[in-house]
């Protein structure tokens, strides 16, 4: 559904004469691997309709404006930079979506500027694990603070049955300037293809954090309890398959396949499970929270 929705968004503009990045983007992968689950599920758990107001903290942003133009809902679209402002207004624009229902502003999740008990509806879908220290507890007390009473929150975040942490370079990610703020240390656990807190040329910055991999009792004591929202459902995530030479199957897929992640996400997605020990190769976490 979002995947061609996406696709002609991206078609409509270039046929306007918008060839930006984001036009780009929405016309070679709309919805890559995971993103194809992650919406799937976070549209499903967040059952929108045209009364809700809703925030959208940080996740890529085709969902918001679909919910803005098909569901009717009031969307508030943010991120901490402002990339996707201009293109987004103009999809927004392009659509005919009115710009009373569909807000894109650049914000900091630590600190969202919006009154307290404002929206029926959040979600942020692989967001908080980016960002560094104690910032996605932040973004967790912020939800909390925003949502009404009765509304509900939906979270997606990476998954290990071991708490680990991933750095890169700085020039890796769009956001390294504003959300990062020190260098890896000696003593993290780092992925792979990452290692410590140094490029091996010394000429290069060091690595900086880039995003954690949340274990259950980071769930609970990062996300869960901070919130101060109540915890509906948790499911996890993940392949039907084992990773390959230590990586997972999204590793594998360039871009220009496009048109395939939808389809590979439905063969090689497990069906989500309400226990990571039950899964084979379980990656991502989805966390359905309710305001009391």
């Amino acid at each position: 559904m979002l995947y061609f929705y996406g696709l002609g968004v991206g078609l409509e503009s270039i046929a306007r004469g918008r060839f930006s990045r984001e036009t780009l983007k929405n016309v070679v992968v709309p919805e890559n691997y995971w993103r194809s689950l992650e919406n799937r599920l976070t549209y499903r758990e967040l059952n929108a309709s045209s009364s809700d107001t809703v925030l959208d903290l940080g996740s890529p942003k085709l969902l918001s404006l679909y919910l803005a133009d098909r569901v009717k809902a009031e969307v508030f679209s943010t991120d901490i930079e402002g990339y996707f402002l201009r293109d987004y207004t103009a999809f927004g624009r392009q659509k005919g979506v009115p710009e009373s229902r569909f807000h894109v502003l650049e914000a900091d999740g630590r600190k969202l500027p919006f009154p307290d008990n404002h929206f029926t509806r959040a979600y942020s879908i692989s967001v908080l694990e980016h960002i560094p220290g104690t910032g996605d507890t932040e973004c967790a007390r912020e939800i909390g603070r925003t949502l009404k009473s009765g509304g509900i929150c939906v979270i997606t975040v990476p998954f290990s049955p071991e708490s680990s942490e991933e750095y890169r370079k700085p020039s890796a990610f769009y956001w390294s300037g504003k959300s990062v703020k020190e260098p890896a240390p000696k003593s993290a656990n780092v992925s792979a293809n990452v290692s410590g807190g140094k490029s091996k040329n010394s000429d290069e910055p060091p690595r900086v954090f880039y995003q954690r991999r949340y274990s259950e009792s980071d769930l609970h004591d990062r996300i869960i309890v901070p919130s101060g929202l109540r915890l509906k459902k948790a499911e996890f995530m993940g392949d039907r398959v084992a990773r390959m030479n230590g990586k997972e199957i999204a590793y594998y897929l360039p871009r220009l396949a496009g048109p395939l992640h939808p389809i590979l996400s439905r063969m090689f997605h497990a069906t989500p499970s309400e226990s990571w020990k039950d899964m084979k190769n379980p990656l991502g976490a989805l966390l359905v929270l309710e305001k009391p």
